[in-house]
């Protein structure tokens, strides 16, 4: 259905969508433009997926309440995700996205070093 809709128009073609796993994904086994949703009925506890600006670098994401950073994650009957708060990478690419209904919305820093992030001195 998700990808009929997408052909003719009606929706937008998600870049992202959510697939549910019992265990953490090998890093071998992750398809760019998945979410792998860590969990089980009822609770979940880490979205791992590719970074979308460097797709060798893996994103996780606590998705357990009692921990600190957490962001939340909702996925509507097509398996589009939306994830709360944006996403913002320390290292590497500096990306910062938001991604809502599997659309990843880009931030106007993406690249640039965040001012919180630690320097490393030589």
């Amino acid at each position: 259905m998700r990808d009929g809709a997408a052909a003719i128009g009606i929706i937008r073609r998600p870049e992202l969508v959510g697939v549910l796993v019992a265990d953490h994904p090998l890093p071998e086994a992750m398809e760019a433009g998945k979410i792998y949703i860590v969990g089980g009925p009822g609770y979940q506890k880490w979205a791992v997926f590719r970074c979308p600006e460097h797709e060798e670098e893996i994103v996780q994401l606590s998705l357990m309440q009692n921990r600190r950073p957490h962001w939340t994650i909702a996925m509507d009957f097509l398996d589009r995700p939306t994830i709360n708060p944006s996403v913002r990478q320390l290292d590497e690419a500096y990306a910062h996205f938001w991604v809502k209904s599997g659309c990843i919305e880009w931030c106007a820093d993406t690249g640039q070093r965040p001012i919180s992030a630690p320097i490393e001195w030589n």
